[in-house]
């Protein structure tokens, strides 16, 4: 459909050390955050760049050795650094045309039907940053239009990618309401372990 195709930039190199270990191999009802994000990227035929630390790479490309075809380009970043330094380098490896979904490794709860909406929106409307809400609370993934990649390339923030999107004027961010979803990033096992109602 028209909305296919949209890069989506995975950001799964940080190590966890709240929840016991990368989040991306943490498991939900069997299957791992990463291989969820990645079953709704094939979904919507998107482009996928997957950002890893280089000392779980080895374990990463085993994980994705399961997955069906086709298989994200990776990316190397230090996790032990703000989560901006994994954006940039994923900008860095580009190019990213019409712009970028961030989706961080620790949110993978986006349903079929949330997902279909939010690219549908961004092929009507590329041209803004774009934040999914769903109840009360923006969350992930976020949609970066490709004239954002410059100053985020070039930018450093006290408080990284969010600091970036406080200095954007509001007439360059939409909201887009996804209320019966999930959005939040899981952090703990306790939050983990709260969700066993999500699919």
């Amino acid at each position: 459909h028209a909305a296919s195709g949209q890069p989506v930039i995975v950001l799964a190199a940080g190590h966890g050390r709240r929840l016991g270990g990368p989040k991306a191999f943490a498991e939900h009802h069997g299957r791992t955050f990463l291989a969820r994000i990645l079953a709704r990227c094939r979904e919507a035929e998107a482009r996928v760049t997957l950002v890893t630390d280089p000392r779980f790479r080895a374990r990463m490309e085993a994980l994705l050795a399961g997955e069906p075809p086709p298989l994200p380009r990776i990316v190397e970043a230090d996790g032990t650094r703000e989560m901006l330094a994994s954006v940039q380098a994923a900008l860095r490896a580009g190019p990213y045309e019409p712009g970028c979904w961030l989706w961080p490794v620790d949110a993978p709860f986006l349903s079929v039907a949330g997902w279909r909406r939010a690219t549908e929106q961004v092929a009507r409307e590329a041209g803004p940053i774009w934040k999914l809400r769903a109840r009360g609370r923006t969350g992930h993934p976020l949609w970066l239009p490709c004239s954002a990649g410059p100053t985020l390339l070039a930018g450093d923030w006290p408080d990284g990618l969010r600091g970036f999107l406080a200095a954007q004027p509001p007439e360059r961010i939409r909201v887009l309401a996804l209320d019966d979803e999930y959005l939040d990033d899981v952090d703990t096992p306790g939050q983990l372990a709260a969700l066993g109602w999500l699919a």
